[in-house]
């Protein structure tokens, strides 16, 4: 593996940092209205994707590794632009993240249309000027996975520490359940050698992490789904949308965070209104530690995102506000978005935050696929380009400025994760690694009468907790399995220890007959294995009421416990204000 930042072997010629050095690009002039000051800025140039109509290079799955090529480049202060890699290094790239001392730049690339993309790490001289160039990873092929995820990749690096990088990876082989692709998850790594360590078990995917360090915690999207679905038949089961008892079914990307050793995983930001006021692609943390993040019209991103925008959570767990973007409507939810009246809707993502507050992101605004950096206030006014280099989407913005000093160095996770994922029961009640689950009242209504009721209470209540099991080779990638049946308490208490951690699950309650449990009309219901999250449209007028079951899947930590409340949608909100008031009733 390479030696990082600090080899010597990283020393290029000068003749060579001189060409990417006097490499202008005049085009890229000031805009008529006119940024303001902004410091360096680090982004990517890429060509447009010839072959993927619609889709926007490094967003969502199927184009998280579209590589149509691209460059690295550098926006000065005085608004001059620049290659920063030499002519001819790299074949594409993308995700470029500024290391807290300001002088490296961590980042994916690939080094031709078919190879693995794998993270590199630039360092920069005091002029901004590239001195030293690493591939700190080097992801191999995982011998028996299915052709799709046999070669892995890796992407989307950002730095924890001084010295410690986080990124999304295939390395863990799985097929995510809606559109057959190969799914990511979060690993670690020190640098300039270590090996990386998976943090997070996600069964459809996890990318995009970005680092909180006022809170020492990261933040991540994540792709909630369960192609599970309730029935009213035996086993309670099914996989055929003619057949669920279900009402609505959730498929989209929100935000989560977690340690640094992947415990203590929960919603990052979010209100429980509606699925696209909860949306969250590409979290950025800004300035006053609200976060901006990229919604879609498409929520899953599979196959294609459609247009997309960005919006803000201030605070944190209220509903995101449309900053910049598509107009897109969810029931009524968004109060001021309209319908864009047949233009081409305009396409905003990869947020930045600025150090004077505002947000740095990729516009399109004419809905052409051209993308070109802006800057905007918070607020989302006074907005302003910065650049927009002709035939080319300009992406991933990222201010070359230093983050805090004297970070600690991040405790790596204890244990190692295994490399393979489970394929059959026997494997699964093996993992030596266990975790608890803990909900006070699965009965428990929400305090925010704007969320559904959950189920009335029921003697002989029983719950189910299952786990997928991957099987590349069938459709939606895996199979699942009854991990246990428990009894749920009179006061609709749960506390069940010794199950496997890091492993896909998700639960059902069904009453002693075996019935799947309903709640109010037109409410999607789940209990949350623990994680805070609501995702659903709300009350759909006419529908059945829904079922109690989980609409995705989550994996508790080694030895941790995961704690919850009720078994309606919006439960992990109430979670947060009120756990420890209800632990003590």
């Amino acid at each position: 593996m390479g030696r990082g930042v600090y080899h010597p072997s990283m020393r290029l010629s000068t003749r060579r940092l001189a060409l990417a050095a006097l490499l202008p690009l005049a085009l890229a002039a000031r805009p008529a209205a006119g940024p303001g000051a902004l410091p360096p800025i680090v982004f990517v140039s890429r060509n447009p994707p010839p072959a993927a109509a619609g889709a926007i290079p490094g967003l969502g799955p199927g184009a998280r590794t579209l590589a149509p090529g691209g460059r690295l480049l550098l926006r000065a202060r005085d608004g001059t632009v620049r290659e920063l890699l030499p002519p001819g290094a790299l074949w594409d790239v993308s995700d470029p993240c500024i290391a807290p001392d300001g002088r490296r730049v961590a980042f994916a690339g690939t080094a031709a249309p078919e190879s693995a993309w794998c993270i590199w790490v630039a360092a920069l001289d005091r002029a901004d000027l590239l001195a030293g160039l690493a591939r700190v990873t080097r992801p191999a092929a995982i011998p028996g996975a299915a052709p799709k995820s046999r070669h892995p990749d890796d992407v989307d690096p950002c730095w924890v520490d001084d010295s410690t990088l986080c990124f999304a990876s295939t390395r863990y082989p799985q097929l995510d359940q809606y559109g057959g692709d190969p799914v990511s998850n979060l690993f670690l790594m020190r640098l300039p050698d270590g090996e990386p360590i998976r943090i997070t078990a996600e069964r459809n995917g996890a990318e995009e992490p970005a680092m909180d360090f006022r809170r020492g915690r990261i933040l991540f999207a994540r792709w909630w789904h369960n192609r599970y679905m309730p029935a009213d038949e035996p086993p309670g089961l099914t996989t055929d949308p003619a057949r669920t008892s279900r009402a609505d079914t959730v498929n989209l990307w929100h935000a989560m965070e977690v340690r640094p050793d992947g415990s203590d995983e929960q919603l990052a930001c979010g209100a429980p209104a509606t699925r696209l006021s909860a949306m969250a692609y590409q979290p950025a943390v800004l300035a006053d530690g609200s976060i901006a993040a990229v919604y879609a019209a498409n929520p899953g991103l599979s196959p294609r995102s459609g247009a997309a925008g960005i919006q803000r959570f201030a605070p944190r767990g209220a509903a995101g506000r449309r900053l910049a973007g598509a107009i897109a409507g969810d029931g009524g939810a968004r109060a001021g978005y309209g319908s864009p009246g047949g233009l081409a809707p305009a396409s905003a993502c990869a947020p930045a935050g600025l150090p004077d507050g505002r947000v740095l992101f990729a516009y399109d605004p004419g809905g052409r696929g051209d993308f070109g950096l802006y800057v905007m206030r918070a607020d989302g006014t006074e907005l302003a380009r910065v650049l927009d280099l002709p035939g080319t989407l300009e992406l991933d913005p990222a201010p070359l400025v230093a983050g805090p000093r004297g970070l600690r160095v991040t405790a790596l996770p204890r244990r190692r994760a295994p490399e393979l994922p489970c394929t059959t029961l026997e494997q699964a009640l093996r993992i030596p690694d266990t975790f608890r689950f803990l909900d006070l009242n699965v009965f428990e209504s929400p305090a925010d009468r704007a969320l559904p009721a959950g189920p009335a209470p029921v003697p002989g209540a029983r719950i189910r907790f299952y786990a997928t099991l991957a099987r590349e080779g069938t459709a939606g990638g895996d199979t699942v399995a009854l991990v246990r049946e428990a009894a749920v308490g009179l006061d609709g208490r749960v506390d069940e220890s010794g199950l496997p951690a890091g492993l896909p699950m998700f639960e059902q309650i069904v009453d002693r007959d075996g019935h799947v449990l309903r709640g109010a009309r037109g409410a999607a219901l789940m209990v949350t294995h623990g994680v805070a999250h609501r995702v659903t449209h709300g009350a759909i007028p006419g529908s059945a009421p829904a079922a109690a079951h989980v609409a995705g899947l989550n994996a508790g930590s080694p030895g941790g416990t995961t704690r919850c409340i009720g078994c309606h949608v919006g439960h992990s909100t109430l979670l947060r204000r009120d756990l420890r008031g209800a632990a003590a009733r």
